[in-house]
């Protein structure tokens, strides 16, 4: 499939151009999404050349919970990382404080009525830049990120910091 528009970083799985698509055999991008978009925003800022359309035609190889009325597998994120040359290392909030600086994150927590999977790609000054959480992406720390989402009531359960994979030198 060929692809025209680059979408760049996604920062809304509601985007009227993808958000009624089906997620899983029940689901849609719009309600169940989040995972996906959490790891294209990740493989996209490793690789300029990432492009929403075939990546989205290819997610059948990212596992859902329940049909995809539950969302992306949590088990399926190092998974599908991985198997794509990233270095992944997961770990809980609590440990957030001392963990090494890393080329991206992904941020899974829970709240009342579900889940939700958020992407940070890091900035020069130790900072990262959240997408899919606030209506503009947001640039502050890791532990920042944390407490502002427990002040809306969101949990952080997991986390998995990511280098990405190395480029070859021509």
């Amino acid at each position: 499939m060929n692809e025209t528009n680059d979408y760049g970083l996604l920062n809304s799985q509601t985007d009227e151009r993808f958000g009624t698509r089906r997620y899983g055999r029940f689901g849609t991008m719009e309600k169940n999404g989040c995972g996906l978009i959490a790891l294209y925003n990740i493989e996209r800022a490793a690789d300029e050349e990432t492009r929403f359309e075939p990546y989205y035609a290819d997610r059948k190889q990212i596992k859902t919970n329940f049909f995809g009325l539950l969302g992306t597998r949590p088990s399926s994120i190092a998974k599908n990382l991985r198997k794509k040359g990233f270095e992944v290392t997961a770990f809980r909030p609590k440990q957030a404080i001392c963990t090494e600086p890393f080329d991206g994150v992904i941020v899974l927590a829970w709240y009342w009525f579900g889940a939700h999977y958020v992407a940070g790609i890091a900035n020069s000054d130790g900072t990262y830049t959240f997408y899919n959480h606030f209506s503009r992406p947001a640039a502050m720390t890791l532990s920042a990120f944390l407490k502002s989402q427990r002040s809306i009531n969101q949990h952080p359960v997991k986390i998995w910091g990511i280098c990405f994979p190395k480029k070859e030198e021509p």
